[in-house]
């Protein structure tokens, strides 16, 4: 009896872990490529950092990844043992599907308690440590921000260009200023330019940016249509200052989002609500606390769903009975993203009569109500 437990644990075990690392593999090398590898290439980050960065977003990942993987491993294992006839034969021997399939759903009720603690711990602490580090980097050296070649927008108010860039050194550095309809009212080349944060004398954070052999062109005010002279300045070496403090946040400034708090920090919002005020009407710090505790029943939601969806693979892989990969692995992204999209719909109520804390959970006992009339069918047969 043991031999057939180990056999189904290993079959259950090899299939999933390579089904979880595909959909880890798939998920970490978007983010690699849309954000690491970008922050790399334009020196925002050192290549220690960017391992680091890479790093940090595989406990993102993986909550998500392993009930999708566990899924797909659980339907290629049994429905391969389901075309061999080995369930046949177990079954033949006085074994039920359910004691069958006994140490393919104690390893997913494993995997979830593992994902209840990333989900918890893990992972808000790698998301946070993830942001900071890009952030961090950006307001150490405000010059990584900038791509050599490439227009950046992401000052309020003002357009950038540089043709180069040699660590905080910016060279031919074309700078302009907009209104708030896009029209231009002045506009600024440099041989050089340094970018640095700075604080102003109210205490606000801003851009310094020194200039080296500068020239200023500005308009008058109104002059859509260039029908009244620019001035013009010329400076050896001078510097001018801009709002960054949307830019760089840090500190007491950076902001977190609520599915990166820990399971302590989590309680804490519970009590007080999210982002209340002191001067919250109760109907708001209702709504706040009912966010938190709907983001805390989220995370848990989310990792039983590794257990239900593994409960639910059992009976659908033996029903299907087939032993293509390919095959299993479709009905597993079908299943997936109908459990996906009910999740979804359940956590767009956010109106605290109607209890999103526990709407978040429909999803989760539907699937294994579902697994349950599934298996007891399964088992007749």
């Amino acid at each position: 009896m043991r031999l057939l437990d180990r056999h189904v644990l290993t079959e259950t075990a090899v299939a999933g872990g390579a089904a979880t690392g595909a959909f880890v593999f798939v998920m970490v090398a978007g983010n690699i490529l849309t954000q690491v590898s970008g922050a790399i290439a334009s020196g925002r980050v050192s290549g220690w950092e960017g391992i680091e960065l890479v790093a940090l977003l595989f406990p993102g990942v993986l909550p998500y990844a392993l009930p999708l993987g566990l899924l797909t491993g659980v339907l290629i294992a049994f429905g391969r043992m389901s075309s061999q006839q080995e369930l046949t034969a177990m079954k033949a021997s006085g074994r039920s599907l359910g004691r069958i399939a006994l140490p393919a759903l104690i390893l997913a009720g494993s995997l979830a308690a593992l994902s209840a603690w990333l989900n918890l711990e893990v992972a808000p602490y790698a998301n946070t440590e993830y942001r900071r580090l890009l952030v961090g980097s950006a307001k150490d050296n405000p010059a990584s921000v900038i791509v050599p070649g490439k227009l950046n927008r992401q000052f309020p108010g003002i357009v950038i260009r540089a043709a180069e860039r040699d660590g905080e050194v910016l060279r031919d550095f074309w700078l302009w200023g907009v209104d708030e309809r896009g029209h231009l009212k002045e506009s600024i080349h440099a041989r050089e330019a340094r970018l640095t944060p700075a604080v102003n004398r109210r205490g606000e954070g801003v851009l310094r940016v020194t200039l080296t052999d500068a020239r200023m062109e500005k308009r008058q005010a109104g002059d859509e249509n260039f029908t009244h002279p620019s001035a013009f300045t010329t400076a050896t070496l001078t510097s001018l200052e801009f709002p960054a403090s949307g830019i760089f946040k840090d500190g007491e400034n950076f902001q977190r989002k609520l599915r990166w708090l820990t399971t302590t920090e989590l309680l804490e919002a519970v009590d007080k609500g999210w982002q209340v005020g002191p001067q919250a009407t109760p109907r708001e710090k209702e709504r706040g606390q009912m966010l938190a505790m709907t983001q805390l029943m989220s995370h848990l939601a989310g990792a039983v769903s590794v257990f239900s969806l593994a409960f639910l693979a059992v009976p659908l892989a033996v029903r299907v009975g087939r032993s293509e990969t390919f095959v299993n692995a479709a009905i597993a992204l079908a299943v997936a993203l109908s459990y996906y999209l009910l999740t979804s719909m359940a956590a767009y109520v956010k109106d605290p009569a109607y209890r999103p804390d526990l709407l978040i959970w429909i999803p989760n006992l539907i699937v294994v109500g579902l697994a349950w009339f599934l298996l007891r069918r399964a088992s007749r047969h």
